[in-house]
């Protein structure tokens, strides 16, 4: 069984227990002794476990201590530092209403690093920001990656890779008028070296290592009518954008990647929520192997069906079955296009499962758990914090 996780996703594993503890550790010691103050671990409201507290404080930075298990990097540890500031819902951490009249959604800063028994390593920092009551919304990435994935080449089989060098990503939107319209501009820097191991090579890739800077800037606009951005249970995200890369900013290869994400979540009922996703995305010009667009589904491999184009849909249900736990079932296709570049063939994948929520930090409406999908290979398992899309 193939087990994945994500950085944010260790977030449950680790903290969950963490809070578990430390509210046991606040509880008074006889029937008759009061806390001195409130818990920072249990919420007042229903006096369940709740992370709210801790991450509204000055000090609140949330520790992720998350296992890597993945078998094409072998077993590891990553670790992080998380800092959310101000936001929340309804008010809660004394988030100020936008424009549009939705709460200014958190801050949110991280840095941390991971390292896998195959040599497999990264270094990152990220934070997003709202300046200006909201009107500005701005997101930047950083890191030091040397993954070692597969490829799998125009022959049906896996070539393992290895990319390592530094990469930069930024992005600045401006909020239009009073709406929940967004307009700006993206920018990407990837500087690596790319070198495949074993005797053998795809057949489309030539030279076995090769220095590649990819560099490229372009335009979005997003509609953002979420009620929340990290566990949304009602409104729609919509989001478009345009890459161009090349040698004008500073890369080598020339090529334009297109990409459209559209969200939807419907809550019927307080304890029902339905969301869907469609993803699309191509490529046009002289795009390397590494940049083609692939599909991106619970159960199927990063980079496994790739093509110049390569679509995406998938749906969610998630029930609340008892308090704050919630039961998840999900299933999706996805579709990519022949790449005749790399004599890549298109080809059909589905891939669905189920899994459960709990919601972690009710003033955020956070909620946190466990996703087990099947693709046409394997089985994965996912740990998921947040939205799963």
């Amino acid at each position: 069984m193939k087990k994945n996780f994500s950085i944010v996703g260790g977030l449950f594993l680790f903290l969950l227990a963490f809070a578990t503890s430390a509210a046991r550790a606040e509880e008074p010691s006889s029937p008759g002794q009061q806390a001195a103050k409130p818990s920072l671990f249990r919420d007042p409201e229903d006096g369940a476990v709740d992370v709210s507290g801790w991450l509204g404080t000055r000090t609140g930075v949330l520790p992720l201590v998350m296992p890597i298990t993945e078998p094409a990097v072998g077993y590891g540890a990553a670790l992080a530092l998380v800092k959310f500031r101000g936001g929340g819902l309804a008010g809660a951490l004394n988030a100020p209403p936008g424009p549009s009249g939705k709460p200014v959604p958190p801050d949110v800063a991280a840095v941390g690093g991971g390292l896998t028994e195959n040599g497999t390593w990264a270094a990152f920092g990220g934070y997003i920001g709202h300046f200006a009551e909201d009107r500005w919304r701005y997101m930047a990435a950083a890191g030091w990656l040397s993954p070692n994935l597969d490829y799998y080449g125009s022959n049906g089989r896996a070539y393992e890779f290895n990319m390592d060098g530094w990469t930069v990503y930024q992005e600045l939107g401006r909020r239009i008028g009073k709406t929940d319209l967004f307009a700006g501009v993206r920018f990407l820097w990837l500087d690596t070296t790319v070198s495949f191991g074993g005797s053998q090579l795809p057949p489309e890739v030539p030279r076995p290592k090769v220095d590649a800077t990819d560099s490229g800037l372009g335009p979005f606009v997003e509609w953002d009518a979420r009620n929340n951005t990290l566990t949304p249970s009602s409104g729609f995200n919509v989001k478009a954008s345009a890459m161009f890369l090349g040698p004008w900013l500073g890369g080598d290869a020339a090529y334009e990647r297109y990409t459209g994400v559209a969200r939807f979540y419907w809550d019927p009922t307080p304890r029902l929520v339905l969301a869907a996703r469609f993803q699309g995305q191509g490529v046009s010009g002289d795009a390397p192997f590494y940049a083609l667009p692939f599909v991106s589904l619970r159960g199927v491999p990063v980079m496994r069906y790739q093509g110049d184009s390569a679509l995406s849909l998938d749906g969610e249900v998630r029930w609340n079955a008892w308090k704050r736990w919630w039961l998840v079932a999900f299933a999706g296709t996805g579709k990519t296009t022949d790449a005749p570049g790399l004599s890549k063939d298109g080809e059909s994948v589905n891939a669905g499962g189920f899994g459960f929520r709990y919601l972690l930090a009710r003033r955020l409406g956070l909620q946190a758990g466990l996703d087990v999908a099947k693709g046409p290979e394997e089985y994965a398992i996912y740990v998921v914090a947040g939205s799963s899309f």
